[in-house]
């Protein structure tokens, strides 16, 4: 999926969230709150700094694992030594 994909579907998500979509950013925006990268921010209430991106609504990513710092992989079900092997540059 690509950014803009995923910034609109995340947009849209937050908009109307199912249950179980609302709860994994319930989880997800916990985890962000104790983030050393978490920034107030003038357009949004927060934002991430190492990404950028307003927390209310990147916390509705379809994206599992979408944290760019790897906080959100133990609740979306990542698992973690895959997603290593997966970030070689060859």
């Amino acid at each position: 999926m690509n950014k803009i994909t995923e910034i609109f579907r995340s947009w849209v998500i937050a908009e109307n969230p199912t249950k179980e979509q609302a709860e994994l950013a319930a989880k997800r925006h916990s985890i962000c709150l104790e983030c050393k990268w978490i920034r107030n921010s003038l357009l949004f209430d927060t934002k991430c700094g190492e990404c950028g991106c307003p927390i209310g609504k990147k916390i509705f990513t379809p994206v599992v694992g979408g944290c760019r710092v790897g906080n959100w992989d133990e609740v979306d079900g990542v698992n973690t030594s895959q997603k290593k092997k997966n970030k070689s540059i060859i």
